[in-house]
């Protein structure tokens, strides 16, 4: 909300006083220090700060700021957002280096600094990688700081101070935690201190009721990605509003696949138009059939190939429109790619990942392990459109191959999904138990993982639902070995911990362009990515969720 009028001024002063009284009261410290980020959905957010050994000399100079702006312009913009510095701490400039370079995932230095005691040089943590200063040219490559940044952004936020830092010559600064606050619906929100929900809000109320808010404003999100001609923006660096041009087939179809599925969770028919082109781009673009069966391809000429998940991506976009819609124009067209997945596997169940188009040449036997979980479930997501007995014939044989091979090792969402779906049907101990292992034998890297890793949701809730219908239809001894009550803590845990990844208000405020990216989710240790499939997995666990579960695995 903005703040228009004298008497919106007054009531925001109100707030504001209360809740800066409340916080900076409660605090003895050497030095106070507030910063108050402001800006608008178009563009990076301003940041003023102040610092003061009196916490009341604070107060009123944040007052005074505040007032001059609206003066200035007539009015407060949409975003305001309070931090006060907390737990602040000198150390060796070295030591905050090795923190940074140290770190097991990039962009999870979650403190802010000061270059110098009064707090005159200074950023929160979320300029620090809003604007890059602390930066990471490759996901799996240590971060390090940008001097070049450091001082273009400090020279933009204080024209006044007109040298640069030299990080090499650095001998100390001031490190801190933020407790914080952002101004929404007249009232200030809290948000969480410290860690990987550093600066991100608390869920008030019911935690379903907001998992679906976040999956409804997501869906709009990547509805609108989808350009004219069908073709989704592919993603976002938001940090320079930097797109994203590459792309990527399997992408494609799990995108469309995942804005299906949101309308399990609240139909919305404005949607199905761009849905609809975005499938039959798929259809023109990447389709090819060849002797009664088909394939999407991949690349650019010459080099274009076949990938396995590709045929399977397609075949849960077309078999979701027909299951939301009743629409079954799209049936032929996924028989025939489910004829290429099966053209990719041979007769002891075991896959070839990538062909040369149009050669049909063996490129790559293997290439990700994902391929294989998706191809079985593509193939059983059209048989529960169609009953073709030979595409189960070829998933059991499949699965005899993952059991065989130990594919439970992966903790596979792709696997835990099939698994889920081949029970239904085939409701064999085996198939229970591999569905198990998937995530029994994953459960402390699950709850040890730092980052959003929203897969794990995904896998979890697939493995969820087929251990309830295991109890449920008696089989009693398997379900003893399932720790029901472990994996409901962790999709609990997991459904919260995804939260960390979502570009709420408060976050995207701080990047160069916020409308591009509100209500995106993020990788933030591959620099804040927000690209389609991001938006992909997010959702598919997410609408899971709603959709299915209750604690104690209680009746939908």
């Amino acid at each position: 909300m903005t703040v228009n009028t004298f008497s919106e001024l007054t009531e925001f002063k109100e707030n504001l006083g209360k809740w800066l009284n409340s916080e900076l009261s409660e605090k003895a410290q050497d030095i106070y220090v507030v910063f108050f980020s402001y800006g608008t959905r178009k563009n990076r957010c301003n940041v003023w700060s102040t610092a003061d050994k009196d916490a009341q000399t604070i107060i009123k100079r944040t007052f005074k700021f505040c007032e001059q702006l609206f003066d200035k312009n007539r009015g407060l913009p949409e975003y305001l957002k309070f931090d006060i510095a907390v737990n602040i701490e000198k150390k060796d400039w070295t030591d905050i280096n090795a923190e940074v370079i140290g770190q097991i995932h990039n962009n999870h230095y979650r403190k802010g600094i000061s270059f110098d005691s009064s707090f005159g040089q200074c950023f929160l943590e979320q300029e620090i990688y809003g604007k890059s200063i602390i930066k990471g040219v490759v996901y799996n490559e240590p971060n390090f700081f940008d001097e070049k940044n450091l001082n273009d952004t400090l020279k933009k936020k204080n024209p006044n101070f007109k040298g640069n830092i030299q990080l090499s010559k650095l001998k100390t600064a001031w490190v801190f935690d933020t407790i914080s606050a952002i101004y929404e619906n007249k009232k200030f929100l809290a948000l969480q201190s410290g860690g990987a929900f550093n600066g991100i809000r608390f869920i008030e109320g019911d935690k379903k009721a907001h998992i679906k808010e976040i999956v409804l404003k997501n869906a709009e999100f990547l509805h609108g990605q989808i350009q004219e001609n069908g073709r989704f923006i592919y993603g976002y660096f938001p940090a320079f509003d930097r797109e994203i041009k590459s792309y990527n087939t399997v992408r494609h179809c799990t995108a469309v696949y995942a804005l299906l599925e949101t309308l399990e969770v609240e139909y919305n028919d404005a949607y199905l138009p761009k849905i609809k082109t975005s499938i039959q781009y798929a259809i023109n673009t990447f389709y090819k059939e060849m002797d009664g069966k088909a394939f999407l391809i991949d690349g650019n000429e010459p080099d274009q190939e076949i990938k396995l998940g590709s045929n399977a991506a397609a075949i849960f976009m077309l078999a979701k429109y027909q299951e939301i819609t009743k629409d079954s124009q799209y049936i032929a067209y996924a028989e025939k790619l489910a004829e290429g997945i099966r053209y990719m596997v041979d007769d002891k169940g075991e896959t070839t990942h990538v062909l040369s188009y149009p050669s049909l040449d063996v490129k790559e036997q293997f290439r990700i392990v994902y391929y294989d979980g998706e191809a079985a479930l593509g193939l059983l997501r059209l048989y529960q459109l169609n009953d073709n007995p030979a595409l189960l014939d070829t998933v059991k044989l499949m699965f005899e191959h993952f059991i065989e091979k130990d594919y439970d090792k992966y903790h596979d969402h792709w696997l835990s999904y099939c698994g889920n779906e081949l029970t239904k049907i085939c409701p064999e101990e085996k198939y229970f138990q591999f569905g198990m292992n998937n995530y029994l034998k994953h459960m402390d890297f699950i709850r040890n993982r730092k980052t959003a890793y929203a897969t794990f949701l995904e896998m979890m809730m697939s493995a969820y639902k087929m251990v309830v219908r295991m109890r449920d239809q008696g089989y009693t001894e398997l379900f003893a070995q399932a720790k029901f009550e472990e994996l409901e803590d962790l999709i609990e845990y997991r459904t919260e911990y995804q939260r960390s990844g979502f570009f709420y208000p408060e976050v995207a405020m701080y990047l160069a362009k916020p409308e591009r990216i509100l209500n995106a989710f993020n990788v933030r240790h591959d620099r804040l990515r927000t690209r389609i499939d991001d938006q992909e997995h997010n959702l598919s666990g997410y609408v899971a969720y709603i959709n299915h579960f209750h604690r104690n695995g209680g009746a939908e």
